[in-house]
């Protein structure tokens, strides 16, 4: 079983005795084009940047993000990916409670943990889940603490409208609302949906982002928030200096500059998140939920097989997906997978195909298919 974030290779391949190299990961959400060439190109003509601290203050990256947004650059807290972020924001603004809309990113309910707020949870557990649009009514009776929103939401994909969010958060004021836009890079029509550009005119708004997911550098570990500037005052009264590498910094400096490199990724990405749908959805027995982003959420329907059973399954042929039973509302049901490269895809869709046919026309359970498959 795979807990906690998708794309732990190496631990993976310690307990199955696989190649790291040799993987296919489907349980990380990454651009599949990988990151921009530009990026490759200036890490290695700055490699001499390595013998100097970076910049603590991360300056010419705050501007670059400012101008994107656009707002001052005043607005920004850059981190060490978006989860330092996630953490930071309970310990510094300490909310009496903590309320989240299950599934979700299981670092929410961690982070909030971590700060000894008290968590409350609002899950649906009939198949039917949790958008702001539904649990409205739900979230306008929480008078007072901090909402954690993922938008689009993980695992799910699901999006939420910006006049939804809005109305929350102008709703009630003592409700400091926090968005994760982590994968908003990947939708189309953004602006229906982001609440970037308000942040940092609204007392109780905060927004999230990460760039090593669009950007593919996953290893850089890069994000940032944006917020009024009232509220980033005092969250740098509890940020850690120094959490952001220089190549990092650089990286990203450069990967939101390439307007190509987006427009190239949006594009492909729509072709192949279509494909990849249409061919898991022709598959007898899963079905997979209409993706918005870069990867997809699938429901298994035979009672003969897990998604713990799948993984096992797909890691014979060095595929990796994830396993989605230990998100609050979801159960051994369901799986995730990300929208790889179109000969990955196909690769993922031909064994899924093999691995369900076998339990469809078997009829056997999933220890049985196990062996049989991996005798094959």
């Amino acid at each position: 079983m795979l807990n906690g974030h998708g794309g732990n290779i190496n631990k993976l391949c310690d307990k199955y005795g696989l190649n790291p190299d040799k993987i296919i990961d489907f349980s990380a959400s990454i651009n599949p084009l990988g990151c921009p060439e530009e990026v490759h190109k200036v890490i290695l003509e700055r490699f001499v940047d390595i013998r100097n601290y970076p910049d603590s203050e991360c300056v010419n990256l705050k501007k670059a993000i400012a101008d994107k947004i656009p707002c001052n650059d005043s607005n920004i807290i850059v981190g060490n990916g978006s989860n330092e972020l996630f953490y930071l924001i309970p310990r510094a603004m300490k909310p009496k409670q903590g309320v989240l809309l299950q599934p979700t990113f299981s670092e929410f309910k961690d982070a909030l943990s971590s700060a000894n707020v008290e968590v409350v949870e609002l899950a649906n557990n009939d198949g039917n889940f949790p958008l702001i649009n539904t649990n409205l009514s739900n979230l306008m009776n929480i008078e007072d603490g901090m909402v954690f929103l993922c938008n689009p939401n993980n695992p799910t994909g699901q999006l939420t409208l910006k006049s939804d969010i809005l109305e929350l958060i102008k709703g009630n004021s003592n409700r400091l609302i926090v968005v994760d836009e982590a994968f908003m890079d990947f939708v189309d029509d953004s602006e229906k949906y982001s609440v970037i550009k308000e942040a940092p005119l609204i007392d109780n708004l905060i927004v999230v982002r990460s760039l090593t997911k669009f950007y593919g550098f996953p290893g850089l570990r890069l994000g940032y928030l944006v917020a009024n500037e009232s509220n980033v005052n005092k969250l740098m009264q509890f940020k850690e200096p120094w959490t952001v590498n220089t190549f990092a910094q650089i990286a990203g400096h450069v990967a939101i500059d390439d307007v190509e490199f987006a427009v190239n990724t949006r594009e492909y990405m729509s072709r192949e998140k279509d494909f990849l749908y249409d061919g898991l959805t022709d598959i007898k027995g899963i079905r997979p939920l209409q993706p918005s982003v870069n990867f997809i959420l699938v429901r298994i329907h035979n009672a003969e097989i897990t998604s713990s059973g799948i993984q096992d399954l797909l890691i014979k042929d060095n595929i990796i997906i994830r396993d989605c039973s230990n998100f609050i509302g979801l159960n051994d049901k369901y799986f995730r997978v990300a929208v790889k490269t179109r000969e990955e895809n196909q690769k993922l869709l031909k064994a899924l195909n093999l691995i369900m046919d076998d339990v469809v026309t078997e009829g056997t359970d999933q220890k049985d298919v196990v062996q049989e498959y991996v005798v094959r």
